[in-house]
């Protein structure tokens, strides 16, 4: 069965870590603070061809303006909606990590996944 594309809104993070499972650790502790907990399926780091990378979710204009909000930081980090994207308070004032913002984009979904 062919995966489907869909439209979906996504959370993007961005951080500056050595490596793929500290930036994973980063949004653990920052969920954790929120009293939620993140299903690491619906998280994509994103350290190495950032711009291909992000081209599989998002349309080029929204690719290069994600980049334009990152500055330094190494690591992005694109989220799914769940309840932790929701929260008013994520990131924390003392996370490691920055929400550059929310935006239109698609995922690859299964049509058995699909509601």
């Amino acid at each position: 069965m062919a995966d489907d594309r869909v439209p979906a809104l996504l959370t993007v993070l961005s951080g500056s870590f050595v490596s793929q499972p500290l930036a994973f650790a980063a949004l653990v502790d920052a969920a954790e603070k929120l009293d939620l907990s993140v299903d690491l399926a619906d998280v994509d780091v994103i350290r190495e061809a950032a711009e291909v990378r992000l081209a599989h979710y998002f349309r080029p204009q929204i690719v290069a303006r994600i980049q334009e909000l990152q500055g330094p930081d190494d690591t992005v980090i694109v989220l799914r909606p769940s309840a932790l994207t929701t929260h008013p308070r994520l990131p924390s004032d003392e996370s490691r990590l920055r929400l550059l913002g929310k935006f239109a984009g698609e995922v690859i979904e299964p049509p058995e996944m699909r509601l």
